[in-house]
């Protein structure tokens, strides 16, 4: 018998992740530099292949009566970024890189997820 949580042979194991609030984004010509402050208290840079692209964030927050949160998990190949707000009722969107930096960029509390290793976590 197999349920939902077993893993075929071969599939990778997905890495542990820390999450980390963000505390300033640099944007350096096609890539953002993110900095990002540690349950520790200690910083880091997490360099993210994108720039922020305020006219796109615009479009896809605009059913948004407020945007409660903004997620980037930066610990995988591709970034996978999400926000989180409120319509009507409590939603979720996936949301390109670039409209997630554009909303951290414009203060929408951020959470960026790094890899536990890079983080200097176990």
């Amino acid at each position: 018998m197999r349920t939902q949580h077993t893993r075929r042979v071969g599939e990778p194991v997905s890495a542990a992740r820390v999450a980390a609030r963000l505390a300033g984004l640099t944007v350096a010509g096609s890539s953002t530099v993110a900095t990002v402050r540690l349950p520790g208290g200690a910083t880091r840079d997490v360099v993210l292949a994108g720039a922020p692209d305020a006219a796109l964030a615009r479009r896809l927050s605009a059913g948004f009566r407020r945007v409660s949160w903004v997620r980037i998990d930066a610990g995988g190949r591709q970034p996978h970024c999400e926000l989180f707000g409120m319509t009507r009722c409590p939603r979720r969107a996936r949301l390109p890189l670039s409209a997630a930096l554009a909303l951290a960029d414009a203060g929408a509390p951020t959470v960026v997820r790094v890899p536990a290793a890079a983080a200097g976590e176990g």
